[in-house]
This record gives structure tokens, C-alpha cells and sequence, in this order.
């Protein structure tokens, strides 16, 4: 009885395979393979980071949301504990600049770690147009005083976490304008060659 059972299911996903359309036996191949589902999920979180990169960054990509205080900073990991104690809300220690006779009166970057500044859900920011036209200035995350730089900042001060959302939108918009080049110039030529 149990032999039947088995050679029954066996028969079943045999014919199941001859019958499935050229779309379903791709994404059963493609199951199969652990990395390529894990390189699927990692380039779907990018795809849609860069659609809402705006949102998703705390400051302006440009020269308009840089913090001139904090230039070629290092990052700014948001920490629960330090010497001072744990919070249940995450937060970075407050940065102060200043010139150096060690250094040559060069600036000098430390962190003030008797000073916490909080991270915020959806605060408020610099303005920007979802999808070029969709008015906004919530962002996903800030802190309540000065700026978080998870990537850190560079020579300009700007955001590198900013930019690299940003760049991934730009990326993605040259890739679907040249597909859609592409597409209008197969049509024609296509359409006339008959």
C-alpha cells in the first residue's frame, strides 16, 4: 500500500514537470540554488533602497546637506551602551571639531562621549520629491541635535550613506532609460525589416 502511495507521487511530479509552463520550471531551477535566491534578496533590498533613496537618507546627497563641521569623518555606529550607562533608544555621541598645536593647528575631530545625541524615527529634513514629483521631508531615521553619518563624510563634508542611496537610484534610472533606448530602437528597426 505504502509502495503504491510513493509510486503514485512519483508519477504525479513526472507528469506535473511535462505540464508546467517554461516560466514555472525556471523558478524551480532557480529555487534550487541557495546563492542565487540570496544575491535575488540582496538585489531587491538595493532596487528598492534606490527608489526610495530620498526617504531613506537622512540629508541631502549634494553640497546642500553637508556638514562643513564634520569633514573626512569617520562613521557614526548608533550604540545602546557606553561608560555612562545603556539606553533603550539607540544613539551617537556628539562630535566637536577643533584646531590642534599637536597637529599644527590642523582640525582635530573627537568624540564628546559625556554627550549623547538620540536617534528619531521619521523626523523631519531636508525637502525632496519622491520619484521626481511626490513632495516630502520626512526621512526614515535623524537624531534630534547635529547629524548621524553612518558611512561617515567626506572631504566636503557630505553624507556617504546619503550618496550611495542616491547613486543606486541614478544606477537604476541609466539602466531603464538604456532599455528602453534599446527597446524603441529594436521596434523600429524591427518594424522595418519587416
Amino acid at each position: 500500500m505504502a509502495e503504491t502511495t510513493v509510486e503514485a507521487e512519483a508519477q504525479r511530479s513526472k507528469e506535473a514537470y511535462f505540464t508546467a509552463s517554461q516560466r514555472q520550471l525556471i523558478w524551480a531551477r532557480f529555487k534550487k540554488q541557495r546563492a542565487a535566491m540570496v544575491a535575488a534578496a540582496v538585489l531587491i533590498v538595493l532596487i528598492v533602497s534606490g527608489i526610495f533613496a530620498p526617504f531613506l537618507s537622512p540629508y541631502d546627497p549634494t553640497i546642500g546637506g553637508r556638514n562643513k563641521d564634520y569633514t573626512n569623518g569617520a562613521p557614526q555606529i548608533p550604540e545602546f551602551c557606553d561608560k555612562n550607562g545603556c539606553s533603550l533608544r539607540p544613539f551617537i555621541h556628539a562630535v566637536e571639531r577643533e584646531r590642534s598645536i599637536k597637529t599644527n593647528f590642523r582640525w582635530v575631530t573627537t568624540v564628546n562621549e559625556d554627550e549623547r545625541n538620540y536617534l528619531t524615527i521619521l523626523p523631519k529634513g531636508d525637502d525632496y520629491r519622491l520619484f521626481g514629483f511626490i513632495p516630502g521631508n520626512r526621512h526614515l531615521f535623524g537624531v534630534q541635535e547635529g547629524k548621524i553619518h553612518l558611512f561617515g563624510t567626506d572631504e566636503d563634508g557630505q553624507d556617504i550613506f546619503s550618496r550611495t542611496l542616491h547613486a543606486i537610484w541614478t544606477s537604476l534610472q541609466v539602466g531603464m532609460i538604456g532599455v528602453f533606448i534599446a527597446f524603441v530602437l529594436a521596434l523600429i528597426i524591427g518594424g522595418v525589416s519587416g
